[in-house]
């Protein structure tokens, strides 16, 4: 179990049995009443070793939205490093489980660690060309 917090990889006690929001209150970063501001700003997720695949969610829906998608193209790599993982994981947004509670929730697979932060420097590697150009001119 992970979170992006103040802009830096949060990684919980191995083989914890407790869930983000009591990680979260365990370690002082929520109250009762900031619990649900921090859990819809918080990018956070989950290694799942049996099915080889993280999870990148916020807000108590488990939700992802397009910082969702950037934030887990952005940490793969760290992630991969800091729970020492194979660059063939699967990384998905929205939870593990696409029904809980009998409600559905959306999901969405990015590709493996190795295709999004491929996918990630070819982008940063676009970006700082398409800018050096732009100097030039």
């Amino acid at each position: 179990m992970f979170c992006i917090r103040n802009g830096k990889l949060a990684v919980a006690p191995e083989g914890t049995a407790m869930s983000h929001l009591e990680w979260f209150e365990s370690e002082g970063w929520i109250t009762k009443d900031s619990a649900q501001a921090v859990m819809d700003s918080t990018v956070r997720g989950i290694f799942l070793p049996a099915r080889d695949a993280l999870f990148f969610y916020k807000g108590m829906g488990f939700f992802f939205d397009a910082d969702v998608v950037a934030e887990a193209s952005r940490w793969a790599e760290k992630i991969t490093l800091a729970l020492a993982l194979d660059k063939h994981v699967a990384v998905h947004v929205g939870p593990p489980d696409a029904v809980i509670h009998g409600t559905e929730y959306r999901q969405k697979r990015l590709g493996t660690i190795e295709s999004v932060t491929a996918d990630r420097r070819t982008t940063q590697s676009s970006g700082r060309a398409s800018r050096a150009a732009d100097r030039e001119r």
